[in-house]
């Protein structure tokens, strides 16, 4: 039987006024009565009708003229720096009006893949379109505003066209909800390493999404380094996370203390394949044992065109994703018709 917010409201029980304590406290006793197996299905019924899509206009206005209360009653600034979803867009916004369209600066020396599943993006035909800051949904309206072009002629006049190829070197919001919600355990306590954050999209996902104590960003790009402390302190992230201007393999002490190390597209696109293997096998020399590994593409896909010369067996098992389909992120994902296959190249790995 479906209970609607109004038959809550009408409960004679009902106190309307309660304080955060007494709050947290029913609602722990909740939950300890409700069948462990239906936890994720009741957490999806709070989701939808209690923070979506109410409240991610601001307020959940259901009810409030029963009790003569309007949204005067609720500081918005306040639920906004709340929601994970607002401060990602927020982020996203901010981070729009200060670097150039395809996200990329002068500084950076990007370096087109000799091969591998990344061999075809030439830079003729290759536009970055960052994926923490524009959607799929905001590619689309930027193409029917003639802003961006999907497709390039290759005789110029003619029929004979081709897509460009799109990348993004950035993790997409639907994807730091996927790894931080779904692959990755609680992290209460623990210290969480970005190796090559750039815009610092990993960082925000990991401040909003978990309850890690530490989380460092290791960025060699020293504008990128200034872009990310800024948002950091505008958004008072800075008790927890940290910004290091460096390369990766002079960062010893920090990669042996990670308990979680993300790879998000980092090396193939900056370094040569010697120096790609080179710090692979740094890595594997000091990622501490028990530590997970999450990376974008596979180990076993980056592997397949280096030779590092490392026994992926031997050094890391896999991780199964929690809740890849759950109906939890299908209803966050941005991209409902392609929630499968979406994150396919994603992976996690415990360090043996």
């Amino acid at each position: 039987m479906s209970v609607t917010t109004e038959d809550i409201f009408k409960m004679s029980n009902f106190k309307l006024h309660l304080t955060l304590e007494e709050a947290e406290t029913e609602f722990s006793c909740l939950m300890a009565k409700i069948d462990p197996a239906e936890y994720n299905s009741f957490l999806t019924f709070i989701k939808k009708h209690w923070i979506l899509p109410d409240l991610a206009r601001g307020f959940n206005t259901i009810g409030l003229e029963k009790f003569k209360l309007s949204t005067e009653d609720f500081d918005s600034k306040e639920y906004i720096l709340d929601d994970p979803v607002a401060i990602l867009n927020s982020i996203a916004q901010d981070i729009k009006e200060r670097i150039p369209f395809d996200a990329t600066l002068p500084s950076e020396n990007i370096i087109s893949p000799k091969s591998g599943e990344n061999s075809d993006c030439d830079p003729k035909i290759t536009l970055h379109v960052d994926e923490f800051l524009y959607t799929d949904d905001d590619v689309d309206e930027l193409v029917e505003a003639g802003k961006l072009n999907r497709y390039f002629c290759q005789s110029c006049g003619s029929k004979n066209v081709k897509p460009f190829i799109y990348i993004s070197h950035s993790m997409s919001k639907d994807g730091l909800y996927h790894i931080f919600n779904n692959m990755l355990p609680a992290l209460e306590g623990k210290t969480v390493l970005d190796v090559g954050s750039r815009l610092g999209a990993v960082l925000y996902g990991a401040y909003v999404y978990t309850d890690a104590r530490k989380i460092i960003g290791v960025e060699m790009n020293e504008e990128f380094c200034k872009l990310q402390s800024d948002i950091i302190r505008k958004y008072e992230m800075d008790k927890r996370v940290e910004i290091m201007h460096n390369k990766i393999e002079d960062t010893e002490d920090v990669v042996r203390t990670s308990d979680v190390v993300i790879l998000n597209n980092v090396f193939e696109f900056y370094l040569s394949e010697a120096a790609q293997i080179k710090i692979w096998n740094f890595l594997r020399s000091n990622i501490k044992k028990g530590a997970l590994i999450v990376t974008q593409p596979r180990i076993e896909t980056t592997f397949s065109q280096l030779d590092t010369g490392i026994q992926v067996d031997s050094w890391v098992r896999p991780i199964q994703s929690n809740a890849s389909t759950s109906e939890d992120f299908q209803f966050f994902a941005s991209d409902k018709n392609d929630v499968n296959s979406t994150f396919t190249e994603i992976a996690c790995y415990e360090v043996l």
